[in-house]
């Protein structure tokens, strides 16, 4: 029962970000076949060339993908995907015949993209943050992981490459920029809600005058520097994102032959 009750809010928000996922692909990307990977826009370009709907090819295909996770993947990782193969395809369904009840203007394309990627985006990243694994399509990527040795992100850019290069040739070139436009910007949304906003970055500094590099940080900007011994030693700083630019100028005049890396920071545990 704690059990229950400790994963209901998980799965409750599951739920509703499935629903709207399914409405989103039925108001907004299917009318105007816009192929952008995975599992619906694979659905978009079967259905152009069979009798199916594109609800009953997601069904099948969210079936089929079900079966291989089941007989190649471990337990623990299909216990994962089993609740949202079953309401993604099922709100699909439900939801298939929204634009007679809900009607949009579709002359401006691009408007339309924008806002189904932004939904795509939240969607995805409130997926992945409460630790949910992928669905449909995406269970095709661990699996040829396990068994081939292939990268994860590399077998989903070539398995999404295909379906949208497929999309391109079914429903026209403009498709091919629109699903680019649409996968940056989910991409670009979904890494903003799984990893925040940063507001701090990271500064690795390597100079002949470190010491007289910390000493200066401390007595301006109150920031302390930990350093990592050795012949030559580094100094790693955190620093507020407004204060990057002044910093970088004031290592660039304390040393003219300073090396920095910098890079964002998105968590702080104190």
């Amino acid at each position: 029962m704690n059990i229950i009750k400790k994963n209901f809010p998980r799965y409750f928000l599951l739920t509703f970000v499935n629903l709207i996922s399914a409405i989103s692909f039925n108001l907004l990307v299917k009318p105007i076949n816009l192929v952008s990977g995975g599992s619906p826009g694979l659905s978009l370009v079967i259905s152009k060339i069979t009798n199916l709907t594109t609800s009953q090819i997601v069904i099948i295909i969210y079936i089929i993908t079900f079966i291989l996770g089941v007989i190649f993947l471990d337990k623990k990782s299909v216990i994962g995907i089993i609740y949202a193969s079953i309401i993604y395809p099922l709100f699909v369904n439900m939801t298939d015949g929204i634009t007679n009840s809900v009607i949009l203007g579709y002359n401006d394309t691009f408007l339309i993209v924008i806002i189904a990627s932004i939904i795509s985006g939240i969607s995805s990243g409130i997926i992945y943050k409460n630790g949910f694994a992928s669905s449909g399509i995406g269970i095709i990527a661990p699996i040829l992981n396990k068994y081939f040795k292939v990268a994860i992100s590399e077998a989903n850019f070539v398995i999404n490459t295909m379906i949208l290069l497929s999309g391109g040739y079914f429903f026209g070139f403009n498709i091919v920029l629109y699903a680019l436009c649409y996968l940056y910007i989910s991409n670009y949304i979904c890494n903003m809600i799984i990893l925040g906003v940063s507001q701090n970055k990271v500064i690795l500094i390597k100079s002949k005058k470190i010491y007289d590099v910390i000493h200066y940080l401390k007595e301006k900007y109150n920031i302390n520097a930990i350093i990592m011994e050795s012949d030559n030693p580094t100094a790693m700083i955190l620093t507020n994102n407004r204060y990057y630019s002044l910093i970088r100028n004031d290592l660039v005049n304390i040393d003219k032959e300073i090396f920095f890396t910098t890079d964002n920071c998105y968590e702080v545990m104190e």
